[in-house]
């Protein structure tokens, strides 16, 4: 897969930025070779933690999509979680390779934009969903049902379920704050990871539970991103993306300081990463952050320890009071 990144200061509204953004993106993929037609994910950070200002730059994005993509929509995700560069939005785009031999299908469910890839060799059929939201009720459990229902009619449409999930990205306003049920207050991402349970078993991964991002928004709805696999017994961590890793932090790590839990996670990542000649080459570093005020401590850390062909650095609540970064790697 070729991932590009595009995290500049441009001028105007969110909107006009975005559009900005999404041009320079298509700017770059005629640069490097690439075609619109291999166009699969688009990733959105947004600067934003007004919940009426995100429900414009989202109808905004929908235009452009149609307007720019017309007949190769791709699967999306727009979050309200910043770049810790500063600008207002952030775009990851995700291309097949040229010359792959792998076929696109471009799907909806309900409206909601989808890929599948397959091949005409011996490999798994995968889907690349985007960002599954639904409109903002004010009751945390019964917004996590809709969204995982959505989610579990979509396998089902593709002949899949959620055993078939190879990474999931979960994305949940007001993470650590409470949702009052009667005199019982329980945190969000307690009721988020209750209802996910009831979904994601681990009866259904023989071989581990899939690698599972939790992070918090300033604002909007709960929103899931998932890869499915079929065709495979074991679709471990393998995404849109290629193979992808997250790094695990060991029991009694959660009271380490942020260079200890960076430099945890990066040996994490390397290890579980290792190819036979132990050479790993990745295409892409997400790192979030909780404390922005640690960007350059974790930046000289990363560039010391780490190559990537691209690094992105985030803004976001994480769903332990005690971790202070989360890592993922794309291979």
């Amino acid at each position: 897969m070729d991932i590009f990144i595009v995290d500049e200061h441009f001028k105007g509204t969110l909107e006009s930025q975005l559009e900005q953004s999404v041009s320079e993106l298509l700017r770059i993929v005629k640069e490097k070779g690439q075609f619109v037609k291999n166009i699969l994910k688009l990733n959105i950070f947004l600067q934003s933690d007004n919940e009426e200002e995100l429900n414009v730059v989202s109808e905004a994005l929908n235009s452009i999509i149609k307007k720019e993509f017309s007949q190769n929509i791709p699967s999306y995700t727009l979050v309200s979680q910043p770049s810790l560069s500063g600008n207002d939005i952030l775009l990851e785009g995700l291309f097949l390779e040229k010359n792959a031999d792998i076929k696109i299908e471009r799907n909806t469910f309900y409206k909601h934009p989808y890929i599948v890839l397959s091949s005409s060799k011996d490999h798994p059929r995968m889907v690349l969903s985007g960002g599954i939201n639904m409109p903002v009720t004010g009751d945390m459990t019964f917004e996590c049902q809709r969204v995982f229902d959505f989610a579990e009619q979509l396998l089902l449409k593709e002949d899949m379920d959620f055993s078939n999930i190879s990474g999931q990205w979960n994305y949940i306003p007001s993470l650590m704050s409470y949702s009052k049920y009667g005199d019982v207050e329980t945190q969000n991402t307690d009721i988020f990871k209750n209802i996910r349970s009831l979904y994601l078993s681990p009866e259904l991964f023989p071989n581990g539970i899939p690698e599972l991002t939790v992070t918090g928004t300033t604002t909007g709805n709960i929103i899931i991103d998932f890869v499915a696999l079929s065709g495979t017994e074991d679709p471990g961590n393998i995404t849109g993306y290629g193979r992808y890793f997250t790094g695990s932090l060991p029991a009694g790590a959660l009271q380490d300081d942020i260079e200890s839990q960076t430099q945890k996670l990066i040996r994490d990542i390397l290890e579980k990463s290792k190819d036979k000649d132990d050479k790993v080459s990745f295409s892409l570093l997400r790192i979030y952050l909780k404390n922005k005020n640690n960007l350059l401590t974790v930046r000289n850390i990363i560039d010391e320890n780490i190559n990537a062909d691209n690094f992105v650095y985030i803004k976001a609540d994480m769903h332990d009071d005690d971790i202070k970064i989360h890592i993922e790697a794309f291979v």
